[in-house]
Order: C-alpha cells, then structure tokens, then sequence
C-alpha cells in the first residue's frame, strides 16, 4: 500500500510525502510537466471536440512557462493541458484509486497559551511570549512550559524549559522528530492564531531560518485570506496540511450554531466543556497562582478536539475525499478548483485533453465574485404576495445533479442557444411548439434559457453526477443503518441502567 499526504510542485521541483508499507517516504525531484496542442496526425489524445493532439513533454517548470510564455497569444495556436502541475503530479504518481490507511497519518493537535500580562497579544507583531505548548497524538500528548509541572496521566510528558527560547528550541526538536513529525495539524482556530502566532514569535525570537522548520522542506509561505488586506494573513507550512478544526466544523457540520468558540461546541457535541477557571480575575492570574491547574487547562483543549474528531471523523472525511479527488487535504476546503481537478483527471483517464486556462483567468473563476456581480444560480421567481389556500411546499432530491443528467448538460455534448428561448417566456408558454420537432429530429435536449445540448452521447459531467450521487446513496443508506444499530444499542444500555 503505498499513498500521499502532500505533494507540491514549487520552483523546478517536485516534493512528496507519504507511506508505504506503513514506512514514511518523503523526497524531492526534478518535475517535468506536459501540456498538449493541436495537430493534424493521428495521435492518443484528443479534445474535447474530437481534434487530435499531440503531447509536448518538458524537462522543466521553467521550461513550460517559456512555452507558453511564447505561443499563448499566438493566433491559431491552442494549448491544451492543465498548469496546476501540483495536481499534474499527483495524477502522475498515483494512477487508479489510491488506497490509504487512517492509522498511518500523523495527526497532531496543537495549542499554545501566550502572556497575557499588560493585556492580550498583538497578532500582527506577536509581541507576547509562549508560556505553555501542548500537541497530541494518537492519545498521547506532550507540553512544554517553563515551570515546574507534575502530569496527572502517563500519556502526558511534560518538559520544563529554561525560559521561552528553550521552549520554542525544544518544540522544534520535538515538531521534526520521528515520534511526532505531523502530516495534518488540527486545533481549534489553529489556522487563525497558533500556526502564524509560532511563526512570527519564532522568527522574531529565534530567528526566521528557525521558523521555516515548522515545514519539514523549510518553505512556509504567508498568505492572504481572500481580497481583504484588513483580514489577517495566514501561513502555508509547505509538506504539512492545516485542517483547522473549527473550519472543519463550520463546513461539515451542517448544523448553524450561535457561537464557535470550542467551549460552546464542545458542549453541545461532547458534553464537555473547557476547564473553568472563573476564580480567578485573569489568565494572567491564573497562570500566576495555579500553574498546575493552568496546565491541565491547555492541555484539556487539545485533548476536546481530539474528542470531537473522534466522534464526527471531519478529518477522515477529508483524507476520503482528498484522496477520491487527487488533490492534497486543503484543497477540500475549496468548490471550483476540487472540481477542476476531478473534470481534468477523468478526462486524462481516457485520453481527453482540456484547454489551457490562463492564471488570471482560473483565479477569476475561482473567485466568489466576479466584476458582473455574483454568479448566477438558481432561478428564482418572483413571489405571488398576498394570502393564498391550499399552499405546498415540496423539495426535490439533489436537483441540480439531476438536471445535468436530466438535460445532458456538459461542455461536450453543447451545441448553442436559441436567444428568443427565456425562462420568463417558457414560463408564461410563449414558447411554442416550433423547437419540439427540431429537438426530437436533432436528438437534443433545450433547457429553458435556451442552451442545447446533443443527447447522441453521454456527457462528462452527467456521468460523474451519477456516479458521485450513486455513491452517495450507497453511503447514506449506510448511515440510517448505523445510526439505527446505534439507538438500538443505546436503548439497550438505557433499559440495562433503569433495571439496575
């Protein structure tokens, strides 16, 4: 068994992590990507429009940007291929489906607790010192503070260090060790504070060389959130995905809630709730007077993460869905590009090329907005106000899905669009009969914006709809199922309890 937990193309190069055989394996290699262009000799590939084309092999990264830097806004010169080269290579190395193991993944739960004596810290200039550090793994948790500590369970090891260099010193060595060397970091805001909290207090303590060993390539990269510079920036630790628990939660939960803050949802999911330190008037108080108890305090907050993933398991759906797509674990956080990969590793499975997409175009599409305004969705029609009888309301199972499979909706099977064909007018029957004729002797389908499409083959997209929704409704039906067995056995274990 041999599997990913992150791969990237940076520079020239290729860097992959992974297991095999339950040993990890991690290297860097020179990447040689391809792309594709038209030809008119009979060739393996072809386009989306049944043209034949040819692969161009390159040595370098660099060497494909001067290609295209050469031949983009040549007329009469297509390029076809994808220049997500990260997701290139993971196709590359891992053809088929990739078979993974949970238990091999290094998970690690991080928290950190800073001074908060004159005040909270300032996040831009991380102005505040670490005074206690906690990770766990697997059950097993180590904390590094600078005061005496005595650890209430042997699954807990505690080093004291000399002051807060020592510290940052020594979670380094324990961050790039054998026994905790993370592939995912998990925590709750983690993503937020803890990641660019160490990286800008180990740079301004230690040292920025120091600091880019939180990525085991020493590549940490900062980054903006969106296009709103007033937000704070985060960090990418090149080789280590971050899977913020509370992003997880806010994703895959479903379930809106009044506030995130890990003491709230830990209480509602767990039971549970963070340790109460309400005698006192401060953390800072609290540090001060009960080293001990504040301890106890940070540790507990990795250990309520870890007991939410062991109840809702985002995680492991994230590797299932990572691994599904090909694409590295916080890509699932994402709608457009997930999907882009997915239309582009299909295709490639049978020889299909897909045109080339400039950058600024690709990241235009992957915007929320676009200058129009907000892409446009569903059609929504005007409501009819007043009091009206006998009003229903009914809710149909994954529409859109199946309106692409109901129409054959893909940029394959496209054929144009009849203007005078609108949803307002299909709507008040002033479209009439004139295209039933056109469309049964064509063999297409027109949906009611007036696009068509060919019904002669099935299109990409409605295959991969049916496949996903009917591994869907596998997978629901197996979750009834388990939740059934579930309040059985509960009601068992209740109606055990009130005999006794």
């Amino acid at each position: 068994m041999k599997f990913y937990t992150n791969v990237f193309v940076y520079g020239n190069s290729m860097y992959v992590r992974g297991y095999e055989d339950g040993k990890r394996f991690e290297y860097r290699d020179n990447y040689r990507p391809y792309l594709f262009v038209k030809t008119k000799n009979k060739s393996q590939y072809k386009t989306l429009d049944g043209k034949y084309a040819d692969k161009v092999d390159f040595e370098s990264v660099k060497e494909s940007k001067e290609f295209l830097d050469k031949y983009t806004n040549v007329d009469g010169f297509e390029i076809y291929g994808s220049t997500l080269y990260t997701y290139q290579a993971i196709q590359g190395l891992f053809e088929g489906e990739v078979n993974y193991n949970v238990d091999y993944i290094n998970v690690v739960s991080l928290d950190i607790e800073t001074s908060t004596l004159n005040g909270f810290p300032n996040m831009e200039y991380a102005d505040k010192e670490i005074i206690t550090l906690s990770m766990r793994k697997k059950g097993k948790v180590i904390v590094l503070g600078t005061r005496p500590y005595v650890p209430k369970s042997e699954d807990v090891k505690y080093v004291q260090c000399k002051n807060e260099s020592h510290l940052l010193e020594q979670f380094l060595e324990a961050w790039n060790s054998n026994n905790w060397k993370p592939d995912v970091v998990t925590g709750w805001n983690v993503e937020n504070f803890d990641i660019p909290y160490l990286y800008k207090r180990i740079s301004s303590v230690l040292g920025v060389k120091h600091a880019n060993r939180l990525s085991p390539w020493g590549i940490v990269k900062e980054r903006q959130i969106g296009k709103d510079s007033t937000l704070p920036k985060v960090y990418d630790l090149y080789g280590i995905s971050v899977l913020d628990y509370m992003a997880l939660y806010k994703k895959f939960s479903y379930t809106p809630q009044e506030s995130y803050r890990l003491d709230h949802i830990a209480e509602y999911e767990l039971g549970e709730k963070k340790l109460d330190y309400s005698e006192y008037e401060s953390m800072h108080e609290f540090y001060m007077q009960n080293f001990e108890k504040f301890v106890d305090y940070n540790i507990h907050d990795v250990v309520l993460v870890d007991k939410l993933e062991e109840k809702l398991k985002f995680i492991e759906q994230v590797f299932a869905i990572a691994y599904d797509a090909k694409v590295n674990y916080v890509d699932t956080f994402t709608t457009v590009r997930i999907w882009d990969i997915i239309i582009t590793n299909y295709l490639m499975d049978r020889d299909i090329v897909v045109p080339h997409v400039e950058r600024s175009e690709l990241e235009q599409r992957q915007a929320i907005d676009t200058e129009m305004g907000p892409i446009v969705g569903g059609y929504v029609k005007d409501p009819q106000v007043g009091l009206h009888k006998w009003v229903c309301s009914f809710d149909l199972n994954s529409l859109y899905p199946h309106l692409i499979m109901q129409y054959n909706i893909s940029p394959d099977t496209y054929i144009g669009v009849v203007d005078e064909v609108t949803i307002e007018r299909c709507l008040n029957k002033q479209v009439g009969d004139e295209f039933e004729k056109l469309l049964r002797d064509q063999n297409m389908t027109m949906c009611p914006n007036g696009a068509m499409f060919s019904k002669n083959n099935v299109g990409f997209l409605p295959t991969l709809m049916e496949t996903m929704y009917n591994d869907r409704t596998v997978w629901k039906k197996r979750m009834i199922e388990a939740k059934k067995e579930l309040e059985a056995v509960e009601f068992e274990l209740h109606k055990r309890n009130v005999q006794f």
